[in-house]
């Protein structure tokens, strides 16, 4: 492959060693057959095991939102602040009467790792025991809550799954929080 020859739209890869680009690349049948698997045994992350895990009944799962997509760094100099402008925990409506939280309360979510504060959102969104918050807002530091153990396969940190506790901190007033 040679510069010259990209082009104003480069080359779909793979490119033969004649120079040119492969269109498609599977049109009637994939070049190693219809897929190789790998199979390994499910090992439970340590996340959710330890003596101490009854005292973290909930799973914290981070994400994103559109109008800050991935961490926000560049969509928080725009406007877009004004269409979403703190991270919020969603939390089942079920798990929230069983805690007394409701609405725009702020909670303090701890882990082993560390521990913060975010406003509630009840959403059916979220399954019994599962917490779900973005990770937009550096001073909510939610990713102190996170693990450093890998994944076992793709060797990547679980920040999808960290064990956590919460407790209601104090009721609304929304302007309180950021």
């Amino acid at each position: 492959m040679k510069w010259e020859t990209l082009g104003d739209n480069g080359k779909q890869w793979p490119v033969t060693p004649d120079g040119s680009d492969t269109k498609i690349l599977h049109t009637d049948r994939f070049k190693r057959g219809k897929g190789k698997f790998v199979f390994t045994d499910f090992v439970e992350t340590p996340e959710l095991q330890g003596d101490d895990i009854g005292e973290y009944p909930f799973i914290l799962t981070t994400g994103r939102k559109l109008e800050h997509y991935n961490c926000g760094s560049m969509t928080r100099r725009t406007p877009n602040i004004e269409l979403l402008d703190s991270d919020e925990l969603l939390i089942n409506p079920r798990d929230a009467e069983d805690y007394g939280i409701h609405n725009d309360d702020v909670v303090t979510v701890g882990s082993r790792h560390g521990q913060t504060h975010l406003r509630a959102k009840l959403s059916e969104e979220v399954g019994p025991h599962v917490l779900f918050t973005t990770f937009h807002f550096p001073e909510v530091a939610i990713n102190q809550l996170t693990s450093c153990v890998l994944d076992q396969d793709a060797g990547t940190p679980e920040f999808k799954v960290a064990a956590v506790a919460i407790e209601k901190t104090k009721p609304s007033p929304r302007k309180e929080l950021m």
